[in-house]
């Protein structure tokens, strides 16, 4: 495997879209995110970061086609991971890790010590399948429940790093 990463541009708009929308079944999405999908906000949020002159947009590429990506926003004294998607067909082949540890050398380089993530769960109360994955990667569920739209929940992870 000939994974790369690097920084995204506003030409990646539509392979990132294609990246979100690959990363999960139907299925798997019934219940985790809203009727209408993907939000508006949050597109207009990612095309107009991707035209900044330094986005805080990564883009994880096999060889030449894009199969991943993380979007992240660096705080005062935090880095808020806002989405990290892998297509479907690629998950479980360590992508998502080379994106958290690009994403955290990157927090480094700022001096910052603290990422903070989160991951839906449904009405009935069942976590999203990132839920494993970030316990996995790391980050702690902080245990705040954070109310959503359409009944949704919100659980928020934390991990701080040794600098």
């Amino acid at each position: 495997m000939m994974l790369s990463i690097r920084k995204a541009c506003s030409k990646d708009f539509k392979v990132i879209i294609k990246i979100m929308r690959e990363s999960a079944s139907e299925d798997e999405v019934r219940g985790f995110v809203p009727p209408e999908g993907m939000s508006p906000k949050f597109l207009e949020e990612l095309a107009e970061e991707l035209n900044r002159s330094d986005p805080c947009v990564i883009v994880a590429e096999e060889g030449i086609i894009p199969v991943g990506f993380a979007y992240y926003r660096c705080k005062n004294n935090f880095m808020e991971i806002e989405e990290i998607d892998v297509m479907k067909e690629y998950q479980g082949q360590e992508i998502g890790r080379a994106l958290i540890q690009h994403m955290e050398r990157i927090a480094k380089d700022k001096g910052i010590k603290c990422l903070v993530a989160g991951t839906s769960i449904n009405k009935e109360g069942k976590p999203w399948k990132a839920y494993g994955f970030w316990v996995h990667m790391g980050f702690i569920d902080t245990g705040k429940r954070i109310q959503g739209l359409c009944g949704l929940k919100y659980v928020k992870f934390v991990k701080q790093l040794q600098i």
